[in-house]
């Protein structure tokens, strides 16, 4: 069958087309399992502060302080979800996100739509934690450290710099500070700051992996309080 569809089809039709039918049958299981009735009852057992680990992977905290979302089965998935569609939490749900290694899958476009979608499950005063590779860095690294890059991704430097940017398709758009700082203002965020590994306003919510520290872009943004009604 492989070697039908690969004779039929290229293998970048083939690649993105396997993601679009997971998660159409993603959906279609939640809807058919009524994963409403699964989430309804994990917010009513959330203890406050209530944090979201978007994009868990295998590393979610269980503890009823955090709902841990993935679009992949793994330990500690609370929910799998489709990011390309609308979040299915209320307004002003949580008072925290940690989001590791996820928005560089997204293309700007839809990376902004998820962000403005965080925006509003977060409540006022809360904090998103966001950490994705850094364009920037890994820029540099190609002209004044590109043994770096080799000894980390193999190849030649610039094969290790596509990989980042492209990763089996799996990349869309790789952020440096000004993109992302730029897109989180879009998206309604107030105060947008650069922060470091293992440092940021809300200890909760520093769960950063550490494989992921040399090559990564570390961005803090924060919702606005509602201003007060004159």
């Amino acid at each position: 069958m492989r070697r039908i569809l690969l004779f039929l089809f290229s293998h970048r039709f083939l690649a993105l087309a396997r993601w679009d039918f997971y998660f159409l049958r993603l959906r279609a299981k939640n809807a058919v399992l009524r994963q409403n009735a699964r989430l309804d009852k994990a917010l009513a057992a959330a203890a406050r502060p209530f944090y979201l680990n978007l994009g868990s992977g295998p590393r979610g905290l269980k503890s009823p302080n955090w709902l841990n979302i993935d679009g992949y089965p793994d330990r500690n998935v609370d929910l799998l979800i489709d990011f390309g569609r609308t979040l299915p939490f209320p307004d002003r749900t949580f008072d925290g996100v940690f989001c590791e290694h996820v928005l560089e899958h997204f293309t700007i476009e839809d990376g902004e739509r998820l962000a403005r979608d965080v925006f509003r499950c977060m409540r006022p005063g809360a904090t998103w934690r966001i950490i994705v590779p850094d364009a920037e860095r890994i820029m540099r690294a190609y002209f004044d450290q590109p043994e770096d890059l080799v000894a980390r991704r193999g190849g030649t430097a610039m094969e290790a710099v596509n990989s980042y940017f492209r990763q089996r398709y799996e990349h869309h758009f790789l952020y440096d500070w000004e993109s992302m700082r730029a897109m989180l203002l879009r998206a309604g965020f107030s105060d947008v700051v650069r922060s470091e590994a293992h440092s940021g306003r809300n200890r909760d919510l520093i769960l950063d992996d550490d494989k992921y520290a040399w090559e990564s872009l570390y961005v803090e943004a924060v919702r606005g309080e509602v201003p007060a009604l004159a």
